[in-house]
């Protein structure tokens, strides 16, 4: 092989190896302030209505007062975002919360929907006494 053809394939090789780190980093630029790769959506089958900045008390009222089987809410809360879920067909209550630091963790509550609700509305936070307690998991893809 000519050695022009043998540089112009290894510079190729190279080059989509360094397209292929930079795209599976997610370095891109985002002008948001928030980091590139914080995607949060709500699960397909949810009307979510946009709050903007709320409280969790404020917007778990907002929430409590939808009548939707699968309604949510979307708010920032110190920087983070979130999205807080009541799916009243599988009687749940779900917070996705994107940290500001890139942490996208899932907290779910079982049962009593309506209840845990009005008690988030005055408590901030959809823990019950009395009830079972959430279960959380991180949502890394």
């Amino acid at each position: 092989m000519n050695r022009n053809v043998i540089a112009l394939l290894s510079l190729a090789g190279v080059a989509a190896i360094v397209w292929a780190f930079v795209v599976g980093s997610g370095a891109q630029p985002s002008g948001s302030g928030q980091p590139a790769a914080i995607i949060l959506r709500a699960p397909e089958g949810f009307e979510v209505e946009s709050l903007g900045a709320a409280s969790s008390r404020s917007a778990a009222s907002v929430l409590a007062g939808r009548q939707e089987a699968k309604a949510g809410v979307r708010f920032t809360d110190g920087g983070d975002v979130v999205i807080l879920l009541a799916d009243r067909t599988a009687q749940r209550v779900v917070e996705m919360r994107a940290a500001r630091n890139g942490t996208i963790v899932e907290r779910s509550w079982p049962g009593q929907v309506e209840r845990r609700l009005a008690w988030a509305a005055e408590h901030g936070d959809p823990s019950v006494p009395g009830l079972p307690p959430a279960t959380g998991k991180n949502l890394y893809h």
